[in-house]
């Protein structure tokens, strides 16, 4: 079987019209249909940068208000811990004021207590002394009943004249008016026995006027040229109460100021 083949024949015209018909076609495709497509994608694309823009903005401000909201609850978290210290510290000054008051008080009640204690103390014990006291001039009073005055009075004088020997203002004595007093009194005979002894002490015959002053309970004390010699058992007891007084103080303790 054979076929019988014709050949290809180019048309040049059928080509150049249908090369002119393209031209045409992606003209008005161009001009028709890719430039308001371009325009539209490009006004898209500006509207989506300038959402992404907005959203980036948004973001960041976003960012900021997040970081600011930390910032002010760490702002808030350190002004609570500051106001939390401050009242602790004003809770603890306030706890030292009231023990500071606390324990002053107590000091001042412990020295009220020791003062009244030691008052106290004081009373009974000058009410001891004028018991002791009184009890001393009654046994006193009593010794001295059977006890001859002339004899007595001697002997206190002698004791006086021996302290007188040895007294830094004896020399002033010697020339002084002097003031003698008794126990009991002493008569002319007593008085002149007197001025002798005192005499063999001063060196010469002193000028005494003589007085009686029960109050001594026995014995003499001279006085003169502002000096005083005692010798009696008021002086004894004075002493005696004054050692005592001196002692007691020294063994009470004294109140806490």
């Amino acid at each position: 079987m054979t076929t019988n083949a014709r050949p290809m024949r180019i048309d040049l015209w059928t080509m150049a019209l249908q090369t002119v018909n393209v031209l045409v076609l992606v003209w008005l495709l161009a001009h028709f249909l890719f430039r308001p497509v371009a325009a539209v994608i490009a006004a898209r694309r500006e509207a989506a940068d300038k959402l992404l823009a907005d959203a980036e903005a948004q973001r960041t401000q976003a960012e900021h208000a997040v970081a600011d909201a930390v910032h002010e609850r760490e702002g808030l978290e350190a002004e609570g811990q500051r106001i939390l210290a401050d009242a602790r510290a004003a809770a603890a000054a306030e706890h030292a004021t009231l023990l500071q008051h606390a324990t002053d008080a107590a000091a001042r009640l412990q020295a009220e207590a020791q003062q009244a204690m030691a008052r106290d103390r004081q009373t009974t014990r000058e009410a001891l002394e004028r018991e002791a006291t009184d009890l001393a001039l009654t046994i006193a009073a009593r010794l001295l009943q059977g006890v001859p005055s002339r004899e007595l009075n001697r002997a206190f004088v002698e004791t006086l004249a021996e302290a007188l020997a040895t007294h830094p203002a004896r020399t002033l004595l010697a020339t002084a008016d002097l003031e003698l007093r008794s126990a009991m009194p002493l008569d002319e005979t007593a008085q002149a026995d007197t001025r002798a002894i005192l005499a063999r002490v001063l060196g010469a015959p002193p000028l005494i006027t003589f007085h009686t002053d029960p109050t001594l309970l026995a014995g003499v004390e001279l006085a003169g040229a502002s000096v005083q010699i005692r010798n009696s058992w008021r002086a004894d007891l004075d002493r005696i109460a004054h050692s005592l007084h001196k002692t007691t103080t020294d063994v009470i303790p004294q109140p806490v100021a």
